[in-house]
């Protein structure tokens, strides 16, 4: 199926992400995002289905990521956007076209969302554990993962410095291509949930019925006691910066 609506999730690894597409999908109405855009997903596409191409590859993503109202969702984890624009230049055609012109070519409609987290620090310790186990997302039904992990505050500040990166640069990308997205904050999210979802279904412009019946969230928050002594860990050992003594003389 080709979409006549669609649009793309920007997001760092730990952000919330994960539930943001969970309660979009469950909507029935706004596609089905995942990260379709990884070179892993992309290897595994061509591998799997024998695919020549990646004009093939895109064309089982946009089955798999669009609803039967004809909108499509998918989600670009921030490191791999470079990669997603090499392959999408892989198309006859596209191979000279400015990026906004690409994207516009090959999604139509299309509507940008930027999911962030305030916590920055909660973001990389999530980050570091799910790299240690391997998990990036538990449903309700699932028992927590029992894997040993190793607190390493130079690994969590390293990450922290990577996520600011990564949401600098993609600041740059949006101003560059004088883009607005629609911003979603995790901690405002989790708050108002339905009423994240029912602003960004109006972003997008869908119909949605007085009636309307999300299916039931399944995803569970994996953070947990042992996340929180790291968080206190971390500002433990975190440097405090020295104080300028000519700011405390008097004058």
């Amino acid at each position: 199926m080709h979409p006549r609506i669609s649009y793309l999730i920007y997001a760092t690894p730990r952000c919330g992400s994960y539930l943001l597409c969970e309660a979009l999908i469950n909507t029935r109405l706004a596609g089905r995002p995942a990260e379709y855009f990884g070179q892993p997903q992309t290897e595994t596409m061509l591998k799997r289905w024998g695919l020549t191409g990646y004009e093939q590859c895109l064309a089982i993503i946009f089955k798999e990521g669009t609803t039967p109202n004809g909108v499509f969702g998918g989600k670009i984890i921030w490191p791999s956007f470079e990669d997603f624009i090499n392959h999408l230049r892989e198309i006859p055609g596209c191979e000279t076209l400015p990026v906004p012109e690409l994207m516009s070519t090959i999604f139509p409609h299309l509507r940008h969302i930027w999911i962030s987290r305030r916590d920055k620090v909660r973001q990389a310790i999530s980050h570091w554990k799910a790299i240690q186990t391997d998990v990036w997302m538990v449903a309700r039904s699932q028992r927590s993962s029992e894997k040993a992990v190793i607190f390493n505050y130079n690994v969590i500040e390293r990450l922290r410095r990577s996520i600011e990166y990564d949401e600098q640069e993609m600041q740059e990308y949006f101003t560059a291509c004088d883009i607005q997205p629609f911003k979603v904050v995790y901690e405002d999210f989790v708050h108002d949930y339905q009423e994240t979802i029912q602003q960004i279904l109006n972003y997008l412009h869908i119909p949605v019925p007085k009636n309307l019946a999300s299916a039931e969230q399944q995803l569970k928050k994996q953070a947990n006691e042992q996340s929180e002594m790291w968080v206190q860990r971390y500002y433990e050992l975190k440097p405090q910066k020295r104080e300028d003594p000519s700011k405390n003389l008097l004058l």
